[in-house]
């Protein structure tokens, strides 16, 4: 006989709070501007819904939530948590069944197995390969069976192979197969009369555009108009990735579908048998399939007669839970706590004052370019035939330069206070880099990149928010000339592929500060070298330039970065503050790692077979710098006033603890710095302290980042969160720490006082130390010369 299966569906979901925004088609409401929605409407809806199905003896309900991905990225609270709290809420809504999204692996694969490790539902991802074991990659799915209405279904899972070529963090060891090869190979096996599973229709989630959703829809018989009773393949595909309501023609009826039938990739729906369900807890699909009487002699032993649905909206007056609101509210609580913990310690301000970052070249906006210049340093992106992206080699050596160049603008650097020199804390890089619109990549021409930098330029010296921020290129400019003709010169950015540790290189520029008993700080940079020029030239050669989407829209009078060649696109890219906190986290990661010894780490084993080779240089380099005959046994105290004007720059960094140590005399049996080890007894051996910055550093740490676990130097305690539940009380326990900031503005360039020295006892040895400089990236001639004729 036949039978009517129920579904829920949702996809693509960040924000657990947002301003309401009304779409078409929703319910006419009479709201304030400033109207929310929040996660608990969206649970409630689901419970709602699901109440009214039929339950089997165990209580499970005779029907099926599934997610098809994206959860755990981009979000400002994400940022913090890294997806760690979205785990409890998805246990709550009661899901069946996922797929996995990009944003999923935005921390990383050993991350992402915690966060699907936790959830209490099965993850799938049928169509990518672990070389290492021949099997789906752990705790991922192939696929699964599950029964309801009496009617055994097959779940698969899907991706795409675009979005997978633009995860930095994605393993070298996992394969990619086609969607619809493993699709035809799975319904075989699902299908088999004489298998095991002998399921009697195939339900597939994916991750993946429209237009390829579509096809692979036609290719595995997901379709309306056509006979598929005697054809392997899947009966329906419930996709995500898109953030738009999609329903394929292939549907009887949809209440409350009201358009996106001309999107653009959408003209060859013929009839297939699609559901997309929009974004962020605001759309929930209802479906019903009605399917055919089995049939033992046909392929498909059930099919889809009739697929009927709702589009369901949550809106300002939705019902919400109250359950669900507490567990977030305990959630937020925890966020705003771990908020007050140190991600670094600067030896120099981070100035974000407008009257700064909107009219000349500033430091912090530099050591925020240089790290974004290699947020996608690892993604496989192919173009004309070559790759422009790569994998770093297994020998920890960088084998391409990755993008081009930055442009960002200086109002993305908000706050508009200077924080520091001292302790910087996981709340003030949300607040500085608070924008959560996704970091892109884009292709530019010549001309792109000069009538960019024009109306960059333009309105100088109004402290408008589209001024320049830049890495990868050396621009000179003169505000002398009119709007539109002040960019005198545009060049590449050199610098070399390796470390050196050469005084007397001349492509590093070292400053020294010398100590009274001879003890010395090192503050190291390689020189801005001039490499190819970017000619004002309309086609021909083309550039990788990272910038925000924001921006590549051709907001704030950047219109000549709209309409370009998306690399890494909007759907893809992730929020500034993620990548900021990214680095930090895997600088602290090589700090702590390079403290422990070769014999212990390799007994303690790596996920990643590139970071023993990593540490192994780390420590090759500390033992020669430890050689040094420059010492002195004497206990040295020392400021670094000159540093605030020295043109280097240091986003990579010794421990604190280290510096300040060797700055207070105060005795320590270990003293550590990101780039020499000094094992003593008191301060007989000490010699000096390094403090360095270069490409490859950020890019080693923007890798550990991506590929070990960062649990051990992560200020936000993941795991109390991912274990909290909606019966609980209370947030989970803040970590123990003392109090990490005071309001007290400090003055420019001073490392070492009584207060900091306080301040450092309650910071953790492995936070980051960093010195944001300004270094002549963005030279202004004629200010350059003005000071040159005082």
């Amino acid at each position: 006989m036949s039978v009517n299966l129920p579904l829920l569906a949702f996809n693509d979901v960040y924000r657990v709070k947002q301003r309401f925004v009304p779409q078409p088609g929703s319910p006419e409401e009479d709201v304030k501007p400033d109207a929310e929605i929040c996660v608990g409407q969206f649970g409630q809806l689901i419970n709602t819904i699901r109440k009214e199905w039929k339950a089997q003896e165990n209580g499970t309900h005779e029907g099926l939530v599934l997610f098809a991905g994206d959860v755990f990225s981009p979000s400002v609270e994400s940022s913090v948590t890294r997806g760690s709290h979205m785990v409890p809420i998805l246990n709550a809504l009661g899901i069946d069944a996922a797929c996995i999204g990009n944003h999923d692996f935005d921390f990383g694969y050993p991350h992402m197995t915690k966060l699907v490790g936790d959830t209490n539902f099965p993850w799938l991802l049928s169509n990518i390969v672990d070389t290492e074991t021949g099997t789906t990659p752990e705790p991922l799915h192939r696929f699964l069976v599950m029964e309801r209405c009496g009617v055994r279904i097959g779940l698969v899972g899907l991706v795409e192979q675009d979005w997978i070529a633009t995860i930095p963090s994605w393993p070298n060891n996992f394969a990619y197969r086609p969607m619809k090869e493993v699709g035809l190979e799975l319904s075989k096996e699902l299908r088999d009369p004489k298998g095991e599973h002998r399921v009697d229709i195939i339900i597939a989630l994916t991750h993946s555009r429209v237009p390829n959703d579509i096809q692979l829809a036609k290719e595995l018989g997901a379709v309306k108009n056509r006979d598929t009773l005697n054809e392997q393949g899947v009966d329906l595909i419930i996709g995500g990735h898109d953030h738009i309501y999609y329903i394929g023609k292939g549907a009887d009826s949809w209440e409350g579908f009201v358009g996106h039938r001309d999107r653009p990739g959408s003209k060859e729906d013929d009839g297939v048998r699609l559901i997309k369900s929009g974004t962020d807890f605001r759309d929930l699909s209802e479906a019903t399939l009605e399917l055919s009487a089995p049939n033992e002699n046909a392929v498909r032993r059930r099919v889809i007669t009739s697929l009927t649905g709702k589009h369901h909206y949550v809106t300002p007056a939705s019902a919400t839970s109250p359950e669900l609101d507490k567990l977030v509210k305990n959630l937020l609580e925890s966020v705003t706590k771990t908020l007050r913990e140190p991600v670094c310690f600067t030896l120099t301000p981070f100035d974000a004052r407008s009257e700064i970052v909107r009219t000349q070249e500033s430091a912090l906006g530099n050591w925020a370019a240089d790290v974004l210049l290699h947020a996608y340093d690892e993604s496989l992106v192919e173009k004309d035939a070559r790759v422009r992206f790569k994998k770093d080699g297994e020998d920890g050596k960088a084998l391409s330069e990755g993008a081009d160049g930055v442009i960002i603008c200086g109002g993305t650097l908000r706050g508009d206070s200077q924080y520091g020199p001292g302790t910087i804390t996981l709340g003030d890089i949300l607040e500085i880099f608070a924008f959560d619109d996704p970091v892109v990549c884009l292709e530019i021409d010549g001309k792109g990149i000069w009538d960019t930098m024009e109306s960059a330029l333009s309105k100088w010296p109004a402290q408008e928010g589209r001024f320049p921020v830049v890495a990868g290129f050396a621009v000179q400019w003169d505000h002398r000339k009119p709007p539109g003709q002040r960019v005198n010169s545009i060049h590449l950015i050199v610098q070399e592929p390796d470390h050196k540790d050469d005084e007397s290189d001349a492509s590093c520029k070292v400053t020294f500060l010398e100590q009274s008993d001879g003890t010395r700080v090192e503050v190291k940079q390689a020189n801005i070298k001039l490499g190819e020029e970017v000619k004002n030239e309309e086609g021909g050669r083309t550039y990788y330039v990272i910038t925000r989407d924001y921006m590549a829209q051709g907001f704030d009078g950047f219109e000549a970065l709209k309409g370009r060649h998306m690399i890494v696109d909007d759907e893809v890219g992730q929020s500034m503050s993620s990548i900021i906190r990214s680095f930090l986290l895997g600088s602290s990661y090589i700090y702590r790692k390079t403290q422990l010894k070769e014999a212990h780490d390799e007994q303690v084993g790596h996920i990643c077979s590139r970071t023993s080779n990593v540490l192994k240089r780390h420590r090759t380099r500390q033992n020669s710098l430890s050689e040094s005959t420059a010492s002195s046994p004497v206990k040295a105290k020392y400021d670094l006033n000159h540093l605030v004007d020295s043109p280097v720059a240091s986003p990579i960094h010794p421990s604190f603890k280290s510096i300040v140590e060797a700055a207070t005399g105060v005795d320590s049996e270990h003293v550590s710095l990101m780039s020499s080890t000094v094992s003593m007894s008191g301060w007989g051996l000490l010699r000096r302290h390094v403090v360095e910055h270069d490409w490859v550093t950020i890019r080693e740490a923007l890798h550990m980042a991506k590929h070990e676990h960062m649990s051990d130097v992560d200020p936000c305690d993941g795991s109390k969160l991912r274990h909290q539940t909606i019966y609980d009380n209370t947030p989970p326990a803040e970590k123990e720490s003392g109090e990490t900031k005071s309001t007290e503005k400090q003055a420019p360039g001073l490392l070492v006082d009584e207060r900091r020295k306080a301040e450092l006892d309650d910071l953790s040895s492995d936070v980051a130390v960093v010195a944001p400089q300004v270094d002549g990236r963005l030279l202004d001639v004629a200010a350059h010369e003005g000071k040159h004729e005082t």
